[in-house]
């Protein structure tokens, strides 16, 4: 538990820091994409990220275009 909180924070920084720097470019979706999986993976956050993508992905199949 404790390395996985190590890995969100400096990906969290990482993300921070690579913002600031100017576009989104193709590593820092990268950096983007890691952090979202670690982050999923936590036993705290986990549950809400997947209720919410959940409710997401619920409210864009309703949708009719």
């Amino acid at each position: 538990m404790a390395v996985d909180v190590a890995v969100l924070l400096l990906l969290g920084i990482v993300i921070v820091l690579l913002c600031r720097g100017g576009g989104l470019k193709a590593g820092h979706a990268v950096v983007c994409a890691v952090f979202g999986l670690y982050l999923a993976g936590t036993q705290n956050a986990g549950p809400f990220v997947k209720d919410i993508t959940a409710s997401i992905a619920n409210l864009l199949s309703g949708l009719r275009l």
